[in-house]
């Protein structure tokens, strides 16, 4: 291993952060780089793909960089529980993809933008209510991608602190405060595959209009089958909410850290709004990396990946590629265009990607008028993983 890359993928590199400095030295001298892991819960090797536009080639490539075999790094994976579209290749993944899009038209998705608005004034209301320092996750960050998430499902509001929990499980196992062992994980896991089976038991007393509702239909037969379904729920609990989470924890935080763009965002709204929630989502790469495997021997830059090799796609590393952006490492709320990859690329773009896009939007729309800036209460907690670009605790007071 190359002492200029280092290890980029072990979690607790990212305790601090993604190591920007070794993905910069990757990008310019091993953009294929042939890493070994040491983690006892990872695999032993992968390669690194760390520029933005090999990440996109790659992504775009289903038919030799395959998603089938699991998209962490984990020696145990969540596809080893419950198939899901994100774990899954054509046809399987379209025909489910299909399923599941109807949840995401342009009409319900205007729907949404209206009722979200509203969300997102009880959420603010409530963070700023007592007048001092709050949790930027917790209060605010958490609270609108689980109430989202419930809706799309049909999932009862008040469940939505249970699942945070079980999301946080899933998808930061590496942390021990979240997944102290492989048996809380898997019991997140399996509380998740039986808490599927209650929505659809609900929905078919009581249908809704929510995506469970609708695949179950008038006759109440799921056209999935029981682990297909299940594996769905789990991938809409979870990273239906965790990644937009982080999204907007990120945002919060870096207009804490950057006034001037906050003073921008204020100033010129209509102009700045669109941009900014792009910068926001660029800045966060709520998910640091997903993997691939290849399905035959092919060379990239000059090294030989053999069939049934891991291939990790570094989006943190891609959205501060030089070659892709002008001033990666400057947070830039007018920053246009804004080609980042942190909803991925290809068939496997983020389904949820516009709603991500409104829920920002909803939040932030109601926190311009009401705070002037944003100052750190306390130092900021970041989860231990290398999967998620997770924050845990995120003290703010504003003025």
């Amino acid at each position: 291993m190359s002492a200029g890359g280092g290890d980029v993928l072990s979690p607790e590199v990212y305790l601090d952060g993604p190591p920007w400095e070794r993905l910069a030295w990757l990008r310019a001298n091993a953009p294929v780089y042939d890493h070994r892991l040491d983690d006892p819960l990872l695999v032993d090797r992968c390669w690194v793909i760390s520029r933005h536009e090999d990440v996109r080639a790659v992504s775009r490539d289903p038919a030799t960089f395959s998603s089938a075999s699991g998209i962490h790094l984990r020696r145990t994976a969540t596809h080893h529980f419950r198939p899901n579209m994100i774990n899954m290749d054509d046809p399987d993944h379209q025909r489910v993809r299909k399923l599941v899009s109807g949840g995401f038209t342009p009409r319900v998705v205007r729907a949404f933008e209206r009722h979200y608005a509203d969300l997102a004034a009880g959420v603010v209301d409530r963070a700023l209510a007592g007048g001092g320092p709050f949790d930027g996750v917790r209060d605010v960050a958490a609270e609108l991608p689980l109430l989202a998430i419930c809706e799309v499902l049909g999932a009862p509001e008040e469940d939505r602190f249970r699942i945070f929990g079980w999301s946080n499980t899933l998808l930061s196992s590496e942390d021990p405060d979240y997944a102290p062992t492989p048996e809380a994980f898997e019991a997140a896991v399996m509380a998740m595959v039986g808490y599927a089976g209650e929505l659809a038991e609900r929905r078919r007393r009581e249908p809704g209009d929510d995506l469970v509702s609708a695949l179950l239909g008038p006759t109440g037969e799921l056209p999935l089958t029981d682990a297909e379904f299940e594996g769905l729920v789990l991938l809409l609990l979870a990273a239906g909410n965790e990644t937009t989470r982080n999204a907007i924890a990120h945002g919060l935080w870096a207009f804490a850290e950057h006034p001037d763009q906050w003073a921008v965002l204020r100033s010129d709204l209509d102009a700045t709004l669109d941009t900014a929630v792009e910068e926001m989502i660029r800045w966060a790469s709520p998910v640091n990396y997903m993997s691939r495997t290849a399905t035959q021997d092919l060379e990239l830059h000059g090294q030989l990946i053999h069939k049934g090799d891991k291939v990790a796609l570094l989006y943190a590393s891609a959205n501060r590629d030089e070659t892709a952006f002008a001033e990666p490492e400057r947070f830039d709320i007018r920053r246009d265009p804004n080609h980042h990859l942190a909803f991925g690329f290809g068939p496997h773009f983020c389904l949820g990607a516009t709603l991500a896009r409104i829920e920002l939007r909803a939040i932030f729309e109601v926190l311009i008028p009401r705070v002037s800036r944003f100052e750190l209460a306390g130092p900021v907690v970041r989860a231990r993983s290398s999967f998620l670009n997770a924050i845990k605790e995120l003290p703010l007071r504003v003025a």
